[in-house]
């Protein structure tokens, strides 16, 4: 990546931070790949522990599979190995710190983000790791290091805050689309266990056209590619972890992350806080969305 401004912990940890997270990833794929009992999707028609009076769920409620859990462990060990002191934040975990010395670092994971597209076999879910400094808040602004895998491909995407977000290997600098009015962007809505809000009907409405992916961290780096020009959630059921790491790529790709009262989104208090989020390609756009939601 090329030189921009770096994280606490000095210039090494511009190439140290982001092959950890890249080793990660690896780690993860090849995981879910040996453990195919873990990894296989569920059958809709058949019975599964889902069905079962009590599964599993983590801190916010959320039903915890086999995989989510073989992700966590393998994401956990590489980055506990590779990134020295800290602590780690995990949406399948308690908070841990980790290593001797004083932390250097604030680590947010989501092993499996978008855990029921996966459940269901749908190509749609991530792995998210966002890195911040020790003492940093929780905020999408304070994020200086991050990665968003596909689950189902072999390049995840990078981000280094002030040096640009990539392909992994040799891939080109992520870049929005550009598009800065509603009525020529194809913009993705979060409609997950929620009944639509009624001022979302004017946005929507007014968009090229619409998508939705149950899978913030996917929908992002779409924003971040070009492929998206917006993604909206209203809902006020999102969570840190689910974005914080691809709210990066969308920043680093020249794009804007905020909330829908147009702040960018934290401090929070942890991973159980709730947000709404926007992500548009541009701040012409964003002013829009963020209009169009505000109409009467």
């Amino acid at each position: 990546m090329a030189a921009g401004r770096m994280a606490e912990g000095g210039a090494g940890a511009a190439g140290e931070v982001p092959a950890t997270l890249a080793a990660a990833f690896a780690a993860v794929r090849a995981a879910l790949a040996e453990a195919p009992a873990a990894a296989a999707p569920e059958s809709p028609g058949a019975p599964s522990s889902g069905d079962s009076p009590s599964p599993r769920v983590n801190a916010k409620g959320d039903r915890v599979h086999a995989f989510d859990l073989c992700a966590d462990r393998a994401a956990r060990e590489v980055l506990v190995r590779g990134l020295g002191s800290g602590e780690l934040l995990s949406e399948e975990a308690p908070p841990r710190r980790f290593g001797a010395g004083p932390p250097r670092w604030r680590v947010v994971l989501d092993p499996v983000d978008g855990s029921s597209n996966r459940a269901r076999g749908l190509p749609l879910s991530a792995l998210a790791i966002a890195v911040l400094p020790a003492d940093a808040p929780l905020a999408s602004s304070a994020v200086q290091f991050s990665l968003v895998g596909p689950l189902e491909g072999d390049a995840p995407f990078l981000a280094v805050r002030g040096a640009g977000a990539h392909a992994a290997g040799d891939g080109p600098a992520l870049a929005g689309s550009g598009v800065r009015r509603l009525e020529e962007a194809l913009v993705s809505c979060e409609l997950n266990h929620w009944a639509p809000d009624p001022r979302l009907a004017g946005l929507l409405g007014r968009a090229r056209g619409v998508r939705s992916y149950a899978c913030a961290s996917r929908a992002l780096a779409l924003v971040a590619c070009g492929a998206l020009d917006c993604h909206v959630d209203v809902r006020g059921r999102l969570t840190p972890e689910s974005f914080l790491a691809a709210g990066l790529l969308v920043e680093e790709a020249g794009g804007v992350l905020l909330d829908a009262r147009g702040r960018s989104p934290g401090p929070f208090h942890s991973l159980l806080a709730r947000t709404t989020l926007l992500a548009a390609a541009t701040p012409q756009l964003a002013r829009e969305v963020l209009d169009a939601l505000a109409a009467p």
